[in-house]
This record gives structure tokens, sequence and C-alpha cells, in this order.
């Protein structure tokens, strides 16, 4: 028998309505199974034990490999902290010596195991003398700021605390009362590091705990008893000869979630 056109209006919309479930059946089950595998992946034991993971639950292996390596932020380094060196002592007449040279030293994975990436250390320099007053440090302060900026060192600040937190680790109360300034500067390709320039001055050591220290540093390692320093240090850095090789002993861990660290030294 023959439908009529509210008949045949009926029918299209019963097709139409059941094809959309369909439609929406199917692609409910295809997405359901995705997330079923994508969830018994990620909630797997990894197939490979974490002691061997090449990176550290800080950073992620995709952010490590965006990072410069050692070998190209070193460079960078050494090109500010010659700057920063000529433009000081244009400014003051300082002499220069380089008192320790750069160090890259594997890091614990946190997970009992070692790592692929380093704490690294620069050149460290150091001037032989120092500056007294409040008018000269702000004029070294505001020197090496300029070139850190132009040399993609970030916004460089001053770490001094202010108060009785100051007094510790900068030996006074106030910037101007205390003996040793400190300002950094981070290049953004670095998930942490940076550059940083120092300024000790003995004379504003209120408490003879910058004095000990002096004396300590001197003693170990041959530094300067009051100093204008310039170094880079930072952590959680990856060295070109061992990119690939962190790459493969990376992959087994993609898509897994990462157990609590075992040794979980920041």
């Amino acid at each position: 028998m023959r439908k009529g056109p509210v008949g045949r209006f009926l029918a299209w919309r019963w097709w139409r309505g059941w094809r959309g479930w369909l439609v929406f059946v199917v692609v409910a089950a295809i997405v359901c199974t995705a997330s079923g595998i994508w969830l018994a992946r990620t909630f797997s034991p990894a197939p490979e034990p974490w002691s061997k993971f090449p990176g550290v639950p800080q950073v992620s292996t995709d952010q490590v490999l965006k990072n410069q390596s050692i070998e190209q932020l070193e460079p960078r380094v050494n090109e500010a902290m010659a700057e920063i060196r000529s433009a000081l002592t244009r400014e003051f007449g300082f002499e220069w010596r380089k008192v320790s040279d750069a160090l890259a030293v594997r890091e614990s994975n946190r997970y009992h195991g070692e790592s692929l990436l380093n704490v690294w250390d620069s050149d460290l320099w150091q001037s032989v003398g120092t500056l007294r007053t409040v008018a000269d440090k702000q004029r070294a302060v505001s020197i090496v700021s300029e070139i850190m900026s132009k040399l993609g060192f970030g916004e460089p600040t001053l770490q001094n605390l202010p108060g009785p937190e100051g007094i510790a680790e900068f030996g006074g109360f106030t910037l101007e009362d205390q003996g040793r300034w400190l300002l950094s500067g981070a290049p953004p390709e670095i998930s942490r590091g940076s550059l940083n320039f120092t300024i000790l001055d003995l004379d504003q050591d209120r408490t003879g705990m910058l004095h000990a220290q002096s004396e300590a540093a001197v003693s170990a390692l041959g530094w300067e008893t009051e100093y204008l320093s310039i170094g880079f240090h930072g952590d959680f850095l990856l060295s070109e000869k061992d990119r690939a090789e962190f790459e493969r002993r990376a992959e087994p861990y993609k898509g897994h979630i990462a157990p609590v660290p075992g040794r979980n030294k920041d």
C-alpha cells in the first residue's frame, strides 16, 4: 500500500533518527575503544624499569628536547660573560681571574638511577677587588642587566631579600646594608638555570657570616676574598652527544604515568 505524504515524512524521520543513533553508537564505540586502549597503556607498567629512565620527573621529555643543550648554551654564556667583563673593566678598571672551569655532572633520575641530564656550571670569573659604594654597585648592576637582556638572558632581577631573611645569605636587612648582591638572568630556552652576577663587599658584613663563607671559598676553591663574579648555573641540561640516546631510552616510557620519585632530590 502506497504511503501518503504524512507516512513518507514519518518514515523519513524514523530513518533519519535511526541512522543518527547508529552513527552515534559507532562513534561512541570507537571513542570508548580508543579511550580504553589509552587508559590501559597509561596505567600499565612501563616496559622498562624506571631506574633506567633517562630524564627526571620535574621536566617532560618533550621540554628537555626543546631546551638548549649545553653545547648550544655555552657559547652564549661565554659571550655574555666576556662582554660583561669588558664593560665593567672600562667602567671601573678591574682585572679578572677565571677561578673555575666549566663542569657538567650527571643527575639522578629520582628513581634510584642515573639520568642523561646534567647539572652544568660554566667557567666562573671573578674580579680582583670589589665595589664599595651603593652608587657604584647600582651602576654595575645596570650595566650587567643591559648586557644580559640584550643577549637573551631574560629580564635580570636582583635576588636580594630584605629584612631578617636576608641576613644569612646577603649580610644585612636592606639592600644598601647588604654585603652580597646577586643579579640573575634566565634564558627562556632553559627550564632551570641562570646567569648570575655577584658583588661581594665584606665591609657590609654585619654578622661575620659572609667573612666565614669567603674564607672557606678562598681556602677550598682559590677564590678571591672579595669580588665581582659572573657565571652560569643550570640543571636538567642535555648534552648534544647524548641526544639520540636520550630519545631512544625515553621512547618506552611515553604515555605511561611516572611513579612517585624514589629519591626526589631537587
